[in-house]
C-alpha cells in the first residue's frame, strides 16, 4: 500500500488505544446510523459499512502487530465461534510484546538516547 491511510495499518497499539478507539468508533456509527436512519431511511446506512469495517481491521491490525503476529490473524474471525472468542482475548485483554518486534517499538516507551539525561 502506498497511499495515506496506510499509516493506520503500520505500527503498533497497545490495549487502551484499541479500546478507545474501538469505543469511539462504535459511538460515531451509532450516531451516524441513527441520524440518517431518521432522515433518509434504513437502505442509506449501508454507506457507513465500508469506513466502519475498513476502521476497525485497522485497529485490530496495530493491535495484532503489538502482540507479535500479522494482521493476517484476522482470518481467524471466520472460523465460527472459536475464532472471535480467541482474537477478542487476544487483542483486548492480554499485553503486548514487549521492546521492539518487526512492526516497531514498544508503544508508550520512547526510545532512550545516550544524550537524554533521566
Amino acid at each position: 500500500m502506498s497511499w495515506e491511510a496506510d499509516r493506520y495499518w503500520r505500527g503498533r497499539s497497545p490495549r487502551r488505544a484499541l479500546w478507545l478507539g474501538g469505543g469511539a468508533l462504535l459511538a460515531a456509527f451509532a450516531l451516524l446510523f441513527a441520524a440518517l436512519e431518521a432522515t433518509a431511511g434504513r437502505a442509506s446506512t449501508l454507506v457507513l459499512y465500508p469506513p466502519f469495517f475498513c476502521a476497525a481491521f485497522g485497529l485490530a491490525a496495530r493491535r495484532l502487530h503489538d502482540r507479535g503476529r500479522s494482521a493476517r490473524w484476522l482470518v481467524a474471525l471466520a472460523v465460527p465461534l472459536v475464532g472471535p472468542l480467541w482474537l477478542g482475548v487476544e487483542m483486548l485483554l492480554l499485553r503486548g510484546n514487549r521492546g521492539g518486534n518487526a512492526w516497531g517499538a514498544e508503544p508508550g516507551n520512547p526510545p532512550r538516547d545516550y544524550l537524554t539525561v533521566a
